[in-house]
């Protein structure tokens, strides 16, 4: 289709003109040759001190702090669902700890924040139109004394996969909908005037992160040093591990650092890509921008996001959904730099096996924050490999009502009808598999090195 077909095609969905070319960007990349990343051979981890060391910071004095401070805004990304664990409802309305969910303890660390240092750090809640209800109300619960801007993103329509047209929103409703990925925020804070509104009060630095990885708190190390340094946009990485393999990872083609995303990366070259040999770092979507580039960048239309096509099933139609991320506006940004943090500072939960050690005592909860237990006796986590019936939430929870003492666990399977009737203690490599017969484990008991089947 070309544009103006588009836009016939498009009546039925009554889009503002903002909101129409937005899609039709995406929707042009889609019908656009991808460039797919070539040389592959010579692509390679950034030479030593290309990627900015967190150790090698300076702890900024008490007098740059309040500088800092006022000049920053934080900003969480919370559209997601929490599907991959069959939870209809928004991620951040989970339960991590106690009474306490996702959005509880992001307010509690703002609030921590802005008392310990008496600034007035506000809190931006980028919401999808599945998730804007139901935060709405836990901010009108929770928000306490720190200001609070939440907004819904764009919503675009759902494409037939063989590009013959659109879901039906008269018969398909909010399913002929979707929310563009969190790449939408940078035309959300421009289209919706929140790039301005920060700037007039002196806001020039936007800290972004997923709203269900609670590591990414707010490091004045880090925000010191992007101010000191007149940083346009730092994304935070980490080490990869053999668990983290679709993330973007940051590479060196002559003098030039990029991320790589696993969307452009030749079939034959993704398990490379995935592996841990060839690429050190991968993103963790903890983003540091400064709003004064950014907004630059966009009046210009110069900040160009990757496509994301994510194919999905809705009602036996296959449909496309075109969307971008954040993060791939490292490869439009002068200046832009890697810094590869602590790994603490990435903890996101995708799975019920993730929330499980957020859950455990491997971490402290200090006024909002999960801090690692010293007692712990290796720094590295277990792994934990969940089967069907434990990938599903409310299963999860119903077998396992008290998350177990892990402080000695290596490794951890469960599947099927296994039941903790309290708190245990696991130690070692444990695995639980029950085929036939249920497997009740009582309370109080512990399982070293345990492997039961039946």
């Amino acid at each position: 289709m070309n544009i103006a077909q588009l836009r016939e095609a498009l009546k039925s969905f009554k889009m503002t003109e903002v909101d129409f070319k937005g899609y039709a960007q995406l929707y042009n990349k889609l019908h656009s040759e991808r460039e797919i990343i070539g040389r592959w051979k010579f692509l390679r981890n950034p030479a030593k001190g290309e990627v900015i060391e967190y150790s090698s910071l300076p702890v900024p004095d008490k007098e740059a702090l309040e500088d800092c401070l006022a000049r920053l805004t934080v900003c969480k990304l919370n559209g997601g669902l929490g599907t991959s664990m069959n939870c209809q409802g928004p991620k951040s309305a989970i339960i991590v700890r106690g009474k306490k969910t996702f959005l509880d303890l992001i307010f509690e660390q703002m609030t921590e924040l802005n008392n310990k240092f008496q600034s007035d750090v506000p809190l931006m809640l980028m919401n999808s139109f599945r998730t804007q209800s139901i935060t709405d109300r836990s901010v009108g619960l929770s928000m306490g004394t720190t200001k609070v801007i939440s907004f819904c993103q764009n919503w675009y329509p759902r494409l037939l996969d063989n590009d013959s047209g659109f879901l039906d929103p008269l018969k398909f409703n909010h399913d002929a909908w979707y929310p563009p990925g969190h790449g939408d925020l940078y035309s959300c804070l421009l289209d919706k005037g929140y790039i301005d509104d920060l700037l007039k009060e002196g806001r020039e630095y936007l800290f972004i992160s997923n709203s269900d990885n609670l590591g990414a708190t707010v490091d004045l190390k880090i925000l010191n040093f992007i101010i000191n340094n007149e940083i346009p946009f730092l994304m935070e990485v980490t080490s990869k591990t053999e668990v983290d393999t679709k993330g973007g990872v940051l590479y060196q083609n002559k003098k030039q650092i990029k991320l790589l995303e696993i969307a452009d990366v030749p079939p034959e070259h993704i398990p490379e890509f995935c592996g841990t040999d060839k690429f050190n770092f991968f993103n963790t979507n903890n983003i540091w921008v400064n709003l004064v580039q950014i907004k630059k960048l966009l009046e210009k239309g110069l900040l160009n996001l990757d496509l994301i096509i994510n194919r999905k099933q809705i009602k036996n139609l296959n449909i496309l959904q075109l969307e971008t991320a954040v993060g791939s506006a490292f490869n439009s940004i002068p200046g832009a730099v890697g810094m590869n943090v602590p790994r603490s500072r990435f903890l996101p939960v995708k799975k019920t096996s993730d929330l499980l050690l957020v859950q455990s005592d491997l971490y402290k909860l200090d006024r909002g924050t999960l801090k690692r237990d010293l007692v712990a006796k290796t720094t590295s986590l277990p792994k934990v490999h969940f089967r069907s019936p434990f990938d599903d939430l409310k299963e999860y929870q119903k077998r396992i009502p008290v998350p177990p003492d892990i402080t000695s666990l290596e490794t951890l399977e469960l599947e099927g009808q296994v039941f903790f009737k309290g708190e245990v203690t696991l130690k070692g490599n444990v695995s639980l598999i029950s085929k036939n017969k249920s497997i009740k484990i009582p309370k109080g008991a512990v399982l070293d090195n345990k492997e039961v089947v039946s």
